[in-house]
C-alpha cells in the first residue's frame, strides 16, 4: 500500500482539526473557517509556520486575516454570497485558533515541504474552508435581501432574483418559479396552485407548466429555449393558452423566439418582476401602506413555499422584523445541515431527512 502524501497527511489533519471546534450542537464558528482561509493564504508562500509569520507585528491579530481577503477568496472559489465583513479579524479568538492550526501543519508536514507542493495544500485547504462556509453558514442561512417597499415591487422582484443569480449554486430559477407561485397563491386564493419541486417536470404532475390555472398554462424559465417552443404548441394543441414568464432582461430574446417560429401572436411573454410587482400592488389597491402588507404577505408565501417542496432551506429568504410584525412569527421545525458522506447530503428536520 503506497504511503499518504504530504497533501493527504495535511488534509486529514486539517479536516480532523475543523470537525474538532465543533460545538454539541454541531456548529462551527465563523472565525474557524476564516482562520482557515487565513493560515492556507500564508501557507501559499511560507513554511514552516512560525509565530513570526502567523501574527501581525504587533502581535495581537493573524496576518493577512480580513474580511476583504475571506471575500477575495471566496470568490475566487465561485463563491459570492456576503459572509463576516471583519473576517474574524478583530476577535481575541482567532490568534490562537490560527497559532494552532499552523502548529498542526509545522507537525504533521516536519519533513518539509517544496514550493510546489505548499501551494498545492494551501490550495486544497482553501477549497476545503470555502465548502465548509458553504455547508456550515450558507446552507443554514436564509437569502438577505434588502426589501425596501419604498421601490416599485417589480423593483423588490429583481432585487430577490439578482440575490440568487450572485449565489455559486445560481438558483434563480427555483426562486423565480416559487414567486410566482406565491403570487397566484395569494391572488386566487380560491383556485389550486402547485406546490412542487421547481424541478418536477410538467409529466410528472400532470400540468400543462409550471403552473395551470383555468385554460392558462404558466412557464417560468430564467433561460428561454426551443423547447419551450414545443411544449407551447403542445399546450395550444390541448386549448390551453400559454404564458411564458421570463426576467425582464430576457423577454426581448423570448418574444424574438416566438416570432420566429410564426408564433408571436400566439404566446403571452411577460417580465417576472412586472408579472408579481403589478399584481401585488394591485392586492395593495395602489396604496403604499397596503402595498407593505402586501409585500409582507409575499415573501412569507414564498418562504412556506420553499419550506414545503424544497431541500435546500438557504432559498428561503430573511424576514426583517416589519414582515413579522404584519404576517406574526413563523417557527417551522429546526433543519440541520449534513455534509457529504457515504450516506449522501441532505437536510434533517425533527429527526427525519428531507
Amino acid at each position: 500500500m503506497p504511503e499518504p502524501s504530504s497533501s493527504d497527511l495535511a488534509m486529514e489533519a486539517v479536516r480532523a482539526w475543523y470537525e474538532s471546534k465543533r460545538s454539541k450542537k454541531g456548529n462551527v464558528n465563523t472565525n474557524v473557517m476564516c482562520v482557515g482561509l487565513a493560515v492556507a493564504e500564508l501557507l501559499k508562500t511560507t513554511f514552516p509556520l512560525t509565530d513570526d509569520v502567523v501574527k501581525t507585528e504587533k502581535g495581537s491579530q493573524v496576518r493577512g486575516l480580513s474580511g476583504s481577503m475571506v471575500s477575495r477568496v471566496l470568490r475566487g472559489h465561485g463563491e459570492f454570497q456576503e459572509f463576516t465583513s471583519e473576517g474574524g479579524r478583530t476577535s481575541r479568538g482567532s490568534l490562537p485558533t490560527a497559532q494552532e492550526l499552523a502548529a498542526l501543519l509545522n507537525d504533521v508536514l516536519s519533513d518539509g515541504l517544496e514550493d510546489g507542493e505548499r501551494e498545492h495544500i494551501a490550495s486544497k485547504m482553501q477549497k476545503f474552508f470555502v465548502r465548509c462556509i458553504q455547508n456550515d453558514c450558507f446552507a443554514k442561512q436564509h437569502m438577505k435581501v434588502d426589501v425596501d417597499v419604498a421601490k416599485p415591487v417589480s423593483a423588490i422582484v429583481s432585487d430577490v432574483l439578482n440575490t440568487a443569480r450572485r449565489r455559486a449554486d445560481q438558483p434563480t430559477g427555483v426562486v423565480a418559479q416559487h414567486l410566482v407561485g406565491a403570487k397566484l397563491e395569494l391572488r386566487f386564493p380560491d383556485s389550486h396552485v402547485g406546490r412542487d419541486k421547481a424541478n418536477a417536470a410538467d409529466l410528472q404532475t400532470s400540468r400543462q407548466g409550471d403552473f395551470q390555472l383555468g385554460n392558462t398554462a404558466f412557464h417560468v424559465t430564467v433561460s428561454p429555449m426551443q423547447k419551450l417552443v414545443a411544449r407551447v404548441r403542445e399546450n395550444m394543441r390541448e386549448g390551453f393558452r400559454p404564458v411564458v414568464l421570463v426576467p425582464f432582461d430576457k423577454t426581448a430574446f423570448a418574444v424574438g423566439l416566438f416570432e420566429s417560429e410564426g408564433l408571436g401572436d400566439r404566446v403571452s411573454v411577460q417580465s417576472i418582476e412586472s408579472f408579481v410587482g403589478t399584481n401585488v400592488e394591485e392586492m395593495g389597491n395602489f396604496d403604499s401602506r397596503a402595498i407593505e402588507k402586501s409585500v409582507a404577505r409575499l415573501i412569507r408565501r414564498y418562504n412556506e413555499r420553499i419550506y414545503d417542496c424544497e431541500i435546500d432551506k438557504s432559498l428561503m429568504m430573511e424576514e426583517p422584523e416589519w414582515i413579522t410584525e404584519i404576517v406574526g412569527t413563523w417557527n417551522p421545525p429546526a433543519i440541520r445541515y449534513v455534509a457529504a458522506s457515504s450516506a449522501g447530503e441532505g437536510f434533517i428536520v425533527d429527526g427525519g431527512v428531507l
